[in-house]
């Protein structure tokens, strides 16, 4: 486990996506994403060797709902009794209370269109504990509604470090393997709506809400001068 900014740390070695642990100590200690139930043990461990429990998180906060950000929610909350919050609009795709759009690979690469129809056969499943909505504060966290990629995508600003956590709609690596490093927006195989997820990007951008590091859903978290670097992005994305 690496530490990012202060009191947020990287979970490095689980890889599929990025975990993020905010210590805040006793009462605001609170995992971002979970990852792939096949690196439930990765995850387990690297907690463990941070000296936190799942029993002692005060919750885990999602960014959005697909599998390799969900995928080990529910084994978290039934095993350790951590609470569980996503976006209102994606906590109930996650309880089976509105339909889970179908994803394809539209016009993405051949591998997109393989880890589409992976997620659409293994989605994440999980009654959350509770819903967010786009303003509220969840301990030392603000949450963002920035749909497109997925119906209740979020950002979760964390004002006492200046970061902000984007999910998979701003990244700090090319998709759909993520392998390359460079910023980039969501992937058209991943995402509800594209068109949508760029415009909540803009808005956000926009609205001047302020930011220094970025911590992405995939890709190396950017410390330092990530507002810029997002802006500068935009600037030449069109």
């Amino acid at each position: 486990m690496r530490r990012v900014v202060a009191s947020l740390r990287h979970l490095h070695h689980v890889r599929i996506s990025n975990v993020y642990l905010l210590d805040g100590g006793l009462g605001d200690r609170w995992l971002v994403d979970c990852g792939h139930w096949s690196e439930r043990a990765t995850l387990l461990w690297e907690l463990r060797r941070a000296g936190v429990g799942p029993g002692d998180l005060a919750g885990l906060l999602l960014t959005h709902r697909h599998s390799d950000h969900a995928g080990n929610a529910r084994f978290l909350q039934r095993r350790f009794g951590v609470k569980v919050y996503a976006h209102r609009r994606d906590a109930e795709v996650l309880a089976g209370d509105a339909p889970r759009a179908r994803l394809a690979r539209n016009g993405g690469t051949w591998m997109a269109g393989v880890l589409a129809e992976i997620e659409n056969l293994w989605p994440a499943r999980v009654t959350c504990d509770g819903a967010l909505d786009d303003g509220d504060a969840i301990g030392s966290l603000e949450v963002h509604h920035t749909p497109g990629h997925t119906e209740g995508s979020v950002f979760y600003r964390h004002g006492g470090t200046q970061a902000l956590l984007t999910g998979d709609m701003l990244l700090t690596a090319k998709p759909p393997l993520v392998v390359r490093k460079g910023m980039s927006l969501a992937y058209v195989s991943f995402s509800s709506d594209l068109a949508l997820a760029e415009a909540s990007v803009r808005a956000f951008a926009r609205s001047g809400v302020g930011y220094e590091h970025l911590l992405p859903g995939h890709g190396p978290p950017l410390v330092g001068g990530a507002r810029r670097a997002t802006l500068e992005f935009l600037g030449r994305h069109t």
